[in-house]
C-alpha cells in the first residue's frame, strides 16, 4: 500500500482556505493525503531536508533548494500588490536608526527577510522567531521593531504599534512587479498537473461557498480568532494569482528568484522553473 502524501502548510487563513476543500474530502485526489499545519520557517526547514511531498514555501526558500528536488505549481500561491510583510515599531524610527537597531524576522529562509533586505540593506541585527511571537517581542521592548506577516498585518495596531514601511509596497514601487511571497511546491516525480487542478477546483468551490464545514476548518488551525480577521486576510492574500499565476505572475516570480540569484553566488546553478 502505498505511504500517504505529506501535505506541509501554514495554518493561516489564506493556506486553508485554498485547501480546505481537498482537506476536508470533498475535492478527491488518486492517493491518500496527511496534513501537517507548520509556520513558513518550519515549512522552509522540512522543504529543505525533503519532509514533505507537496508544501507551501517561501519563494526565497525555493532559490535555495537543491536543484530539481521540488517543482513550483502556478495554482495556491500568495502573491499580489499591497501584500507584502510590514516592517513595524513602537514609534517611527529612521533608517539611520533601524541599522543598528534589533530586528525581528520570521525567519532567515523567508520572502520576508528578503525583502526587508531589499529596503533595508544595512540592517546589523536581525532576530529570528516565529512569526506569531514578533508584535509581543516589540510591545516589550525586546526587539526595536520586527517584520510581520499572515494576519498580523490586520492587528498590529492592536500591540500599539506602528507600521514604518510596508515592504512589499515598496518593492513593488522599484521593480513594478506584485511581490511573490510564498508558492506551493511538489516533490519531482508527483503528478503537477493533476493537483494544480485540484488545488483550483478546491479554490473554486470555497469562493462559490460549497464547502460544508470550512469556516470552522479554517478557525481551528488560524492564529488569530476574530473570523472578521480570518477573512480579510483571506479576501488580501487569495486573489486570480492563487488561481493560476499566468504570464504576470509568473513574470514576477522569475523576476524576484533572478534578484534572489544576483545576491550570492550560492544561486549560480538555479534554473528557473517551468510552472503548472
Amino acid at each position: 500500500m502505498r505511504r500517504p502524501l505529506t501535505v506541509a502548510i501554514s495554518p493561516c487563513p489564506n493556506d486553508t482556505f485554498v485547501w480546505g476543500a481537498i482537506a476536508l474530502g470533498y475535492v478527491k485526489v488518486p492517493f491518500s493525503l496527511r496534513f501537517r499545519y507548520e509556520d513558513i520557517q518550519t515549512l522552509n526547514q522540512l522543504a529543505h531536508r525533503g519532509e514533505a511531498d507537496i508544501l507551501k514555501i517561501s519563494f526565497y526558500q525555493y532559490a535555495l533548494l537543491p536543484r530539481g528536488s521540488y517543482q513550483l505549481l502556478s495554482a495556491g500561491a500568495a502573491l499580489g500588490y499591497g501584500v507584502g510583510p510590514l516592517l513595524v515599531a513602537r514609534r517611527r524610527l529612521s533608517n539611520t536608526e533601524l541599522s543598528s537597531a534589533r530586528i525581528g524576522i520570521p525567519g532567515k529562509g523567508t520572502t520576508a527577510y528578503s525583502l526587508l533586505r531589499f529596503f533595508l540593506p544595512q540592517a546589523e541585527h536581525l532576530v529570528e522567531m516565529r512569526y506569531e511571537k514578533l508584535m509581543p517581542a516589540v510591545a516589550r521592548g525586546d526587539l526595536e521593531a520586527a517584520v510581520i506577516i499572515h494576519e498580523s498585518r490586520f492587528t498590529y495596531k492592536q500591540w500599539g504599534l506602528v507600521c514604518l514601511q510596508d515592504l512589499g509596497e515598496y518593492w513593488t514601487q522599484v521593480t513594478g512587479y506584485p511581490i511573490p511571497l510564498g508558492g506551493v511546491a511538489v516533490r519531482r516525480g508527483l503528478p503537477r498537473r493533476l493537483i494544480s487542478r485540484a488545488l483550483r477546483y478546491s479554490l473554486r468551490l470555497a469562493w462559490q461557498g460549497k464547502v460544508p464545514g470550512l469556516n470552522a476548518y479554517i478557525g481551528t488551525y488560524a492564529q488569530e480568532l476574530n473570523p472578521s480577521v480570518q477573512k480579510a486576510h483571506i479576501d488580501l492574500y487569495v486573489n486570480s494569482f492563487t488561481q493560476r499565476l499566468g504570464p504576470v505572475g509568473s513574470q514576477a516570480v522569475r523576476f524576484y528568484l533572478r534578484w534572489v540569484q544576483q545576491q550570492s553566488r550560492v544561486y549560480s546553478n538555479f534554473t528557473y522553473p517551468s510552472l503548472l
